[in-house]
């Protein structure tokens, strides 16, 4: 499904006629680990959770998106699972009765989100959708995916297991830069951009090297007891 909206993100870029864009789409990230451990200081079966957002300037408007999370190394993460919200950037949303307007999510809902593999690398793709009429929403009261209008919980949630030492980055937002995923934005004008994206950047380190750490802590911790 996902590489039909592909091409449909390009076909509605060649039927409106091109002109500059002065907005932009932006993502927001944050990520945690229920271990409790911070990012930079996870361990083989740690579980790491990206919670995303996405929104906009408003102008000009955006007909259509595709995104994803690319760029890290699956020799040292597994995908868990993912989940995302059914549309984002609405142009309406009213407390108590919903959002109306939208851009909707080709991706996710009753078919989870997935892990894919293209020539560049590993990619979770968590949003790709096209509306024939372009929506100007902010995203600002887009509800999460907890359903609260304007909460600022997160629309895209990804969850990695931690399977190996190193140190990798995930990119977040588009990649217009592979055509195979077909991910940019394109706004009523019909030019097709990148977002601005955001990046989490982790450090799983070798067990030997941990064992070291922990000891050094120890140690420091020790002789300050000693001083005291």
């Amino acid at each position: 499904m996902w590489r039909r909206v592909s091409a449909m993100l390009v076909s509605v870029a060649t039927v409106l006629a091109a002109s500059a864009a002065t907005g932009a789409v932006i993502f927001s990230a944050t990520a945690s680990s229920p271990s409790g451990r911070p990012i930079w200081d996870l361990y083989p079966g740690d579980l790491l959770t990206i919670d995303i957002r996405v929104s906009s300037t408003g102008s000009p408007a955006v007909a259509g998106l595709g995104a994803a999370i690319f760029g890290y190394d699956d020799g040292m993460v597994d995908f868990v699972s993912g989940n995302a919200v059914a549309s984002i950037l609405h142009d309406v949303c009213i407390p108590g009765v919903g959002c109306f307007n939208g851009i909707d999510n080709q991706i996710g809902g009753a078919s989870p989100l997935f892990e894919g593999t293209v020539a560049s690398g590993p990619y979770v793709q968590i949003f790709n959708g096209v509306s024939l009429t372009s929506r100007s929403g902010t995203g600002a009261q887009d509800p999460g995916l907890d359903g609260v209008l304007g909460g600022g919980d997160a629309q895209f949630r990804v969850t990695f297991a931690m399977s190996g030492p190193g140190t990798t980055t995930f990119f977040i937002g588009t990649n217009a830069a592979d055509p195979i995923l077909g991910n940019a934005v394109v706004y009523a004008g019909g030019e097709v951009v990148d977002a601005i994206n955001t990046s989490i950047s982790l450090i799983t380190p070798e067990p030997g090297t941990a064992v070291l750490m922990g000891l050094g802590f120890a140690a420091l911790a020790a002789t300050g007891r000693a001083r005291s």
